[in-house]
């Protein structure tokens, strides 16, 4: 299995993360983690998804903070995180 390929699997997954909450986020915080990810930096953008979750107030769903912890894992320092999130359950 090359880098590549694993590359690419981290981006899909990226990417399907940002599909999911398009419709949630506020179009400034989204366009702004869009922009991110798009611009070559993944793990920045899937953090300040979490952040944009964070401040609208919105309630983040368990899958979804399962994959940013996972997507940012090595890649973010966990303190840059919102503080409060965790998985619910």
């Amino acid at each position: 299995m090359s880098d590549t390929s694993a590359q690419d699997r981290y981006l899909g997954r990226v990417n399907g993360l940002r599909v999911a909450l398009a419709d949630v986020l506020p179009p400034d915080a989204f366009a702004l983690a869009d922009s991110l990810i798009e611009h070559g930096e993944p793990a920045e953008g899937v953090g300040y998804l979490a952040w944009a979750l964070h401040n609208a107030g919105l309630p983040a769903p368990d899958w979804a903070v399962r994959d940013v912890q996972e997507l940012t894992e090595g890649l973010v320092d966990p303190e840059h995180l919102p503080p409060d999130f965790r998985p619910a359950g």
